[in-house]
């Protein structure tokens, strides 16, 4: 059978269970219940003769049918989107569309917070499902429709989807407000006496301050490393530990700043989003709200 042949409905159930590998979050993406995809599956896989989908543990894997029709069926279901946006408009207060962001943690403390207080003012209907998509992963992810917009650093560029850069961050030193050191300067010495917490969700390998250390043929004392910028935060605020994050996520923390003794390359923030979704209307209000909150912030008082 042709997709001509198949009820429009039943492609975008198969898009939404392939984006999400998951049923029930595809139900809620399609704003219907469990029982009404699981029949609707039913019938696809009635209609295309295999199984697509095979149920695991946390979800379902796809087969290899479902993989070759996946981004033919997208590519599809955009085109008729984006033929019928032609002549409608986005209205935030009332739709009830669901956004698949990627935005890793460190992203996630800058923009989600600010992203969910808007939406509840402009768009109450409006969804939004975080989860972190690797940058290796990005432009796949995006073509199949599994991701409308992310949050994240300088990825390679690739044809499937475009950028626009949110703001250049630089790095400052994070202390509990009464660390003996903020009586004094912050040098390069002090610093590296110290013993230090890197965030990172990466198992190993030289951060973006540690690569900028190296350049001063030096090396600090990284005696925690996580991947949660907040448990950080906590550990520092009851230590003497202390942490480098980039100027704008350290604003959320009720901890001291002091700026690098050392020069550090500024971090940039980068907004993706696929490339077919360059004009629909949705995406677009939402790449706008989120570019919103990129204003720059002021710099952290030095130490006397």
């Amino acid at each position: 059978m042709s997709y001509t042949q198949l009820d429009l409905n039943l492609l975008r159930v198969f898009d939404a269970i392939y984006a999400e590998r998951n049923l029930t979050r595809a139900a809620m993406i399609l704003h219907v219940s469990q029982p009404a995809v699981s029949n609707a599956l039913q019938r696809l896989r009635d209609a295309l003769d295999d199984p697509l989908f095979i149920r695991e543990r946390r979800g379902v894997a796809t087969t290899p049918y479902a993989d070759s029709i996946a981004a033919p069926v997208h590519d599809a279901l955009l085109l008729v989107n984006s033929g019928l946006s032609i002549r409608e408009k986005f209205s935030p207060e009332r739709s009830q569309r669901t956004f698949r962001v990627s935005m890793n943690d460190p992203a996630e403390v800058l923009f989600l917070p600010s992203l969910v207080y808007a939406l509840a003012a402009k768009a109450p209907g409006v969804n939004v499902i975080s989860s972190y998509v690797g940058r290796h992963e990005l432009a796949a992810q995006m073509a199949i429709g599994a991701v409308d917009v992310a949050v994240d650093v300088q990825v390679a560029d690739d044809e499937r989807f475009c950028s626009m850069k949110l703001i250049e961050d630089t790095y400052v030193c994070l202390f509990r407000g009464d660390h003996p050191l903020l009586k004094g300067k912050l040098t390069l010495q002090s610093y590296l006496a110290l013993d230090h917490i890197h965030v990172s969700a990466r198992r190993r390998g030289l951060g973006h301050v540690d690569r900028a250390l190296s350049e001063c043929q030096a090396k600090r004392q990284i005696k925690v490393r996580t991947r949660n910028p907040g448990l950080a935060a906590a550990i520092v605020q009851s230590s003497d530990m202390s942490m480098s994050l980039p100027k704008r996520m350290a604003s959320e923390y009720t901890l001291k700043a002091r700026p690098l003794p050392f020069k550090v390359p500024p971090l940039e923030w980068h907004l993706y989003w696929p490339v077919r979704a360059e004009h629909d209307p949705g995406n677009m209000w939402l790449r706008q709200l989120i570019s919103s909150f990129a204003a720059p912030l002021k710099e952290p008082k030095r130490a006397t």
